[in-house]
């Protein structure tokens, strides 16, 4: 349906969004056919040194005919292509293979002109495929891939912006032995206490890079990796360069630190902020766009476990949702995501309500505590995210535990043993409870003599999330936290 709207719209300026593979991704290879019969292969061109600019189009698509008779892909070709610098090459890609070759020609019934006419840069017909392996959302989407593979969204420029995107060093062929490149931070924004340092490594030297030092500055604490392995020309890997302790607001330096044969690409920066304290109750009020399936959210613990989550069915209209989650004490993240890239930001497509998702912990009286995340709808995101610091309990409280003598495994996915203690005959029996007080299983177990006894229960049945066990024993009740994944 975007898609459609994006054809529709009347003024279409030029932006970049992650809404496809975000920049700095390792551009998938292909192999296509042109419309003159000539076969292409993108890494042929990159190992040649060509920097490679993709235009893919409909040709219904209104705004892919503007930028087409623009002549700024003409004129990057014509310029700078084989039979002028020989440093580039542009390619056409329709892609949707509902047209045809009629409507390619400009005669059939679902085009806006003749594509063909006056383009000088191959054709490429019915490259859906190539078009849905670059996670393409719209049309027109515009891709440079540089020799390195590295590509970027460079959108609808003019010939002389294309070009000086690809005289950028980033943008040029290796040329020297050794050189270990910095692409770019893949870790988490938000933390704690401590932060893991990702970031994905690429060698863009002519030999194999088998090894070089990473060394990670800003934080409370300098690290250094050694890292080994054994990596091509321009093949990637993500390194887990190690932890750094943040106690406040922080910006990393991740620097390449070994003898190498150029530092331009030796460095990159990554923004950590810390975590909101707040409290063990999370208050969320989220509304939805006319796309609601296209957004998910999570609420993630320390280990990396989904505590609470939620998806949106198929509908064209918007909804208001709030949701009260009591979790245990500990470090939470919060992530959103939207797999068409363009986040809540429905009044982009025309007259539709944005959405929005905000997050808070708040207090025994519903009180906001602390912001944990605050999205309004305004912008694009395709995967945003927030931590924070459930520090004091509120609401559902936890009684002491000294009935209880062992609880396991904990977190389960099905089938969870407890060991306790009876210091008088008589019933017992287990409640499991939600995060909103709804009791979702009670167990009678009978009639128990004093000491110590063993029950399992099975909770293969409930959704992941955090539960209250109430465990009544001879007239004296205790309570656990266990996590249900």
């Amino acid at each position: 349906m975007k898609k459609i709207l994006l054809a529709m719209a009347v003024v279409f300026a030029a932006f970049t969004t992650n809404a496809q593979l975000p920049n700095g991704s390792i551009a998938p290879d292909f192999t296509g056919t042109d419309i003159n019969g000539v076969e292409w292969n993108l890494y042929d061109l990159l190992d040649q040194g060509y920097r490679v600019v993709i235009d893919f189009s409909a040709t219904w698509c209104g705004p892919c005919w503007s930028y087409h008779t623009s002549g700024a892909l003409e004129g990057l070709y014509e310029e700078y292509g084989p039979d002028g610098t020989n440093e580039v090459m542009v390619f056409f890609l329709e892609g949707d293979d509902a047209t045809t070759a009629d409507d390619l020609a400009g005669t059939g019934g679902n085009t806006q002109g003749d594509w063909i006419e006056g383009t000088s840069y191959p054709i490429i017909d019915n490259a859906q495929d190539i078009f849905n392996l670059y996670q393409c959302g719209y049309y027109p989407t515009i891709y440079t891939v540089c020799p390195s593979r590295i590509v970027t969204e460079t959108s609808q420029i003019s010939t002389a912006d294309h070009y000086a995107f690809i005289q950028q060093n980033a943008c040029s062929p290796a040329t020297e032995s050794n050189d270990p490149s910095l692409v770019s931070y893949a870790g988490v924004h938000a933390t704690c206490s401590a932060v893991d340092v990702l970031v994905n490594l690429q060698n863009f030297g002519l030999d194999n890079l088998t090894a070089c030092t990473i060394a990670v500055t800003g934080g409370d604490n300098n690290i250094s990796f050694n890292w080994m392995g054994n990596l091509d020309t321009y093949e990637m890997t993500e390194v887990n360069v190690g932890s750094v302790n943040i106690s406040s607001d922080a910006t990393l330096t991740v620097s390449i630190t070994s003898s190498n044969d150029t530092e331009d690409n030796d460095e990159v920066m990554a923004d950590i902020s810390m975590a909101e304290e707040g409290t063990t109750h999370i208050h969320i009020d989220f509304k939805t766009d006319n796309w609601p399936a296209e957004t998910d959210w999570q609420l993630l613990d320390d280990d990396g476990n989904v505590v609470e989550s939620e998806s949106y069915g198929n509908s064209d209209n918007t909804e208001e949702f709030s949701y009260d989650f009591w979790v245990a004490q500990g470090c939470y993240s919060f992530r959103i995501t939207d797999e068409f890239g363009d986040g809540l930001n429905a009044s982009y497509w025309g007259d539709y309500e944005d959405g929005y998702c905000h997050v808070y912990s708040v207090d025994e009286g519903g009180n906001i505590v602390a912001e944990i995340y605050d999205y309004d709808g305004s912008y694009w995101y395709a995967d945003e995210s927030a931590a924070a610091n459930a520090s004091q309990v509120v609401g559902i409280s936890e009684n002491e535990m000294a009935e209880v003598l062992n609880a396991y495994p904990n977190p389960t996915s099905d089938v969870i043993t407890f060991n306790y203690n009876i210091k008088e005959a008589g019933n017992v029996s287990f409640e499991v409870i939600d995060m909103v007080g709804a009791k979702v299983l009670v167990q009678n177990i009978g009639s128990k003599a004093m000491g110590n006894h063993t029950t399992a229960l099975n909770l293969d049945h409930l959704a992941s999330g955090v539960y209250m066990v109430n465990i009544n024993t001879g007239g004296s009740v205790s309570t656990l936290r266990v996590n249900v994944q």
